[in-house]
């Protein structure tokens, strides 16, 4: 025996039958005296030669001895030549002063001392000033101990075996003997990362080096093969968050749950298909990796394990996945299926192939080529359980020419029929004082619809023609529809404006008002009328310069918004305060409504006559006498108002104030009740824009051009006219509310319609119509074409993924997530409904595995529920375990009632064999209510 030690080295006393303790750790006979023995001194990182070395010192006492751990797994590297082995061991901060390498013709020892605190964690009995660490192994063939040598490094540590024979060793380790008499060293347990060569397998009973390639290298706390402890349960071991990674592991633990999926990694049938020439793939290293996390997971000997092989391997090749970034759990999932297909793609040379176009031909011979083209370029084992066909139909909307696809798809990614909003609408329809009224014509009502906020308002004018049939005036009449606040209309709705924009409005007391209009034949007016008084309606009770309460108080008769309780308060307040802000405005009142007409009706007894037939909607109006309420009210007003004519300052014959005067002067058959004036759309006089006179017969000068045109109809409510009028602003509860006849299930609030997961199956096999940007090119027309499409389920795969769209994206600024709860069965999922095709091997589905996502669209964690149920009605299996839910390290067992909530994302169903899925032929398509399918 070799001994290569630095100074201080320290040994252990092997005993005879070189047995460990039952604890897994080795008590050392004897503690080395470092000036006693031979030493090879390492200094500034040169190579070490091995020398003789002296005895042992055999006078220290036994309880002064150090303990040395044995480890057993340990991350190293090995590059076998013909004539040496280069081994790297990679261990951090060994201490070059109590480092001792042991060569011997069959084997290689490792004493060592470490200050790496990651490595330290794994062995908390260590005492890192007392005792020691040593790996041993027994090689597979005979060195030169006289001729090795190694080089300490702050990383790890290299070693270099010079072989005594000259040949290829199939792996490091010597095979060892299963027989509990013949073991006596310790099982290889790590999986070399440099690619290996081909070599033929042994034909010995004992474990070859390919079995040991599969074996885990990275955990240093695993406990040996001769001493294994289990420390939980299998299928109980979760995986650490490297930060940020929960995305990553609930996808592992997952297809760690798919059963076929692992016993073809566990049984190692994986090694016969790994493809290392693929310029695709990984060159099997995600495969072999993949595989050693499985083995991890299942082995019951950790709580949890770090995949940070599998997320270097990843980052290395898809630059999204670096870091520590958040990522999306569907597309780490889709990315890392399509690593491992490459990895283990059976076809080694892809052929060129073409497309493959219907032409007319029967669907099940043309989606069988097209199977067997996609399978001539793939064909993997997740090709076998994740691979399914969809059925694409493109419609041409000019020649109606059909194109038949079938393409492959790795997971189903659903819509959620988007939640339903409620838009209460007031609706006025057509008609003045001249049109007799009927039972259903004449009259304003309110119309509560619930409608997706994603549709536009041209699909609510067509619900309300539907709501309000037979109310119209005219069969084709046309709607118009307004938001309307604070008696001013602040918004004219297009036909592409989205519901979600009214949905989403900042005040409450916002409006909707629809109005009926003349069918389009010709160019229409449209007028929007706001209403108006002469005086405020509102009557003030403080003085507004002494603040007391009165009930005799006398307003100023320019602006009305100020009142004095005396001539002292009006004098005192009118020079401090009320002459620079003394201003006539009239009060906007009630709600504002739309005129639609042609021009060549429009005159002005048309328009007084319309106004007048609309406002009566929102108002009551009385022309009052000497011996009603009304006039008595506003007499009294008149008198106290009349006592501040002489103080008060006199108007500008161009100010609104100056109409005021002309009320007096007009006769009572002329505009009794309103004026008519155009303004803007706040509601405000328009300068040089006078009212609007009675020209007869003749139209007056609007052009449908200039739509819409701003009217103020000004109510003539002051005492001091002649042709005065009382106004009263009537209550909205006033207005008809039209209840729907056929309110069904259907129209109710989302939130409280249980929403399935065949609703969002129905929502993604309905046909739409291709956008502009993604026009297909109809090979009839020779032109682009925005073509109908509708897809379908034909070839369903054993393992059927299906991903919940709960995030939307609609604009670079809008993005949101859908919390919504769907109800997805958990056991016997009918797919034959949506099926074009007569499915042979069943289309029934059991779940087995869900990927949870909390938080929002910008942040969140993900967790997964699984269960590995068995492969066939043998409940013996000892891998099989029910429902448990993986939150990184931490795993739980989990009731079946807690599977579906608001967070699932992805659901991982299983096809279920035997007579209880057999297939139905669906003959068509069968888009029945999904409630009844439930």
């Amino acid at each position: 025996m070799v001994t290569c030690s630095l100074k201080g080295g320290a040994g252990e006393r092997r005993s005879n039958s070189g047995a460990s303790s039952s604890s897994g750790v080795l008590d050392a006979s004897h503690y080395l005296n470092g000036q006693a023995e031979a030493m090879c001194r390492l200094d500034d990182g040169k190579k070490c030669n091995g020398a003789n070395s002296n005895p042992l010192d055999e006078s220290v006492p036994m309880e002064l001895c150090p303990t040395i751990y044995p480890v057993c797994n340990l991350k190293l590297n090995h590059h076998d030549h013909p004539e040496t082995v280069s081994v790297t061991l990679y261990i951090k901060n060994i201490t070059k002063e109590f480092l001792k390498v042991e060569f011997e013709e069959k084997s290689v020892s490792v004493t060592f001392r470490t200050t790496d605190p990651g490595f330290l964690k794994h062995y908390p009995s260590f005492v890192a000033d007392e005792d020691f660490m040593q790996w041993k192994i027994e090689t597979r063939g005979i060195i030169v101990p006289e001729k090795c040598s190694y080089r300490l490094k702050p990383t790890n540590l290299e070693l270099k075996l010079i072989k005594a024979v000259s040949s290829k060793w199939e792996s490091l380790e010597a095979s060892v003997d299963s027989s509990p008499s013949t073991r006596t060293v310790q099982k290889e347990t790590w999986i070399s990362l440099a690619p290996s060569t081909t070599s033929k397998r042994s034909s010995s009973p004992s474990k070859n080096s390919d079995e040991d390639e599969e074996t885990n290298p990275f955990s240093p706390s695993s406990p040996c093969a001769s001493n294994p402890v289990v420390l939980t349960k299998a299928g109980y071991t979760g995986l650490g968050n490297l930060g940020n990674t929960c995305y990553m592991n609930a996808v592992l633990q997952a297809l760690a749950n798919t059963t076929p999926l692992k016993n073809y990694f566990l049984d190692k049938k994986f090694q016969a298909d790994i493809n290392r020439e693929n310029p695709l793939g990984f060159g099997g290293s995600l495969a072999i990796a993949f595989a050693i996390i499985l083995r991890q997971l299942w082995s019951g000997q950790r709580d949890s394990i770090e995949p940070s092989h599998l997320k270097a391997l990843l980052a290395n090749r898809a630059s999204q996945f670096s870091g520590y970034a958040q990522h999306d759990a569907q597309e780490f999932m889709a990315f890392l299926l399509d690593g491992l297909h490459e990895d283990l793609n059976r076809v080694k040379t892809k052929p060129l192939t073409t497309p493959v176009e219907s032409n007319g031909r029967p669907d099940h011979v043309v989606a069988d080529e097209a199977w067997k083209v996609y399978k001539m370029r793939n064909d993997s084992v997740i090709d076998d359980l994740f691979q399914g066909q969809f059925k694409s139909t493109l419609v041409c909307p000019a020649c109606q020419n059909i194109s038949v696809t079938f393409d492959p798809f790795l997971y189903l990614a659903l819509p959620l029929p988007p939640s339903k909003s409620c838009f209460t609408v007031t609706i006025y329809f057509i008609g003045d004082d001249d049109l007799p009224e009927t039972e259903t014509t004449g009259k304003a009502v309110k119309v509560s619809l619930w409608l997706d906020p994603n549709q536009r308002v041209e699909q609510l004018k067509e619900e309300l023609k539907r709501a309000c049939e037979g109310r119209f005036r005219y069969s084709n009449s046309e709607i118009e529809v307004v938001q309307a606040r604070d008696g001013l209309i602040r918004r004219w709705l297009v036909n592409a404006a989205p519901l979600s924009s009214l949905q989403n409005a900042t005040y409450s007391e916002t409006l909707l008002l629809a109005f009926e209009t003349m069918p389009s034949i010709v160019p229409l007016v449209h007028i929007a009328v706001i209403q108006r008084v002469m005086v405020p309606l509102d009557q003030h009770s403080h003085c507004s310069c002494c603040k007391k309460e009165s009930e005799s108080l006398k307003r100023c008769l320019k602006c009305f918004s100020v009142a004095y309780c005396d001539k002292n308060c009006q004098r005192s307040h009118w020079n401090a305060v009320h002459r620079t802000t003394c201003r006539y405005k009239p009060d906007i009142i009630a709600q504002p409504f739309v005129i639609s007409l042609p021009p060549s009706l429009l005159t002005y007894q048309k328009l007084y006559r319309t106004m007048l037939y609309y406002s009566r909607f929102s108002v009551e109006v009385g022309c009052p006498s000497a011996n009603n309420s009304c006039n008595q009210d506003m007499d009294s007003s008149s008198s106290s108002m009349s006592s501040f004519s002489s103080t008060s300052p006199s108007r500008s014959e161009s100010q609104e104030g100056s109409d005021m005067d002309g009320l007096q002067q007009s006769k009572a058959d002329d505009h009794p009740l309103f004026f008519i004036k155009p303004i803007d759309s706040q509601g405000q006089g328009i300068e040089k824009k006078k009212r609007l006179e009675d020209l007869g017969d003749t139209p007056l000068d609007f052009d449908a051009d200039e739509s819409p045109v701003f009217l103020s109809l000004d109510w003539r409510n002051d005492e001091r006219s002649l042709n005065r009028c009382c106004v009263t602003v009537k209550s909205p509860s006033d207005y008809d509310d039209l209840s729907r006849a056929d309110l069904t299930a259907d129209d109710s609030p989302a939130n409280q319609r249980r929403l399935t997961l065949h609703h969002c199956l129905q929502q993604f096999m309905q046909s739409e119509v291709l956008s502009k940007e993604e026009a297909w090119y109809c090979p009839k027309c020779k032109e682009h074409r925005e073509a109908t499409k509708q897809m379908s389920l034909w070839r369903l795969p054993e393992i059927l993924t299906i991903q919940l769209k709960r995030f939307s994206f609609r604009n670079l600024l809008w993005r949101d997530k859908i919390d919504q709860k769907v109800h997805f069965p958990v056991e016997q999922l009918d797919l034959s409904p949506y099926l074009s095709s007569i499915s042979e091997h069943g289309a029934t589905y059991d779940l087995y595995a869900v990927v949870n996502h909390y938080g929002g669209i910008l942040y969140g964690h993900y967790t997964c529920f699984a269960r590995c149920p068995p492969p066939t009605s043998d409940n013996s299996q000892k891998d099989v375990v029910g429902w448990r839910c993986m939150d990184d390290r931490n795993v739980r067992d989990l009731s079946e009632d807690g599977i579906v909530t608001c967070a699932a994302y992805l659901l991982l169903y299983r096809r279920r064999h035997g007579p209880a899925a057999a297939a139905i032929s669906p003959g068509r398509l069968n888009y029945s209510d999904p409630e009844e399918i439930d």
